[in-house]
């Protein structure tokens, strides 16, 4: 048979254990509470991040399509000249149409 010495040392034991996991379990909770306030700021930036990307790609689109109707200075000339021209030609037209 167990004797009261063995229980009380078992009893104690048991108890100190159980103790040991109490503060454990507080310990994971705290770093679970920690960790997840660290998951909801990771979240929050990601959204940030995620919007500003959307905002940069629209940007870049506009941009391009920007640039893609841009006209040099060169380019500028060459239809002013051609349209310069085209009015001659329509004035040479008219002119012969009116003899």
């Amino acid at each position: 048979m167990a004797t009261l010495d063995s229980v009380d040392s078992l009893e104690k034991r048991i108890e100190t254990k159980v103790h040991h996991l109490l503060v454990e379990v507080d310990g994971l909770r705290a770093r679970n509470l920690e960790l997840t306030k660290k998951v909801m700021l990771l979240e929050q930036n990601l959204s940030e991040a995620q919007k500003e990307l959307q905002d940069c790609r629209k940007e870049l689109s506009d941009l391009t399509c920007v640039k893609a109707t841009q006209v040099t200075a060169e380019e500028a000339r060459q239809m002013r000249n051609r349209m310069l021209k085209l009015e001659r030609e329509v004035e040479k037209c008219i002119s012969l149409l009116n003899e």
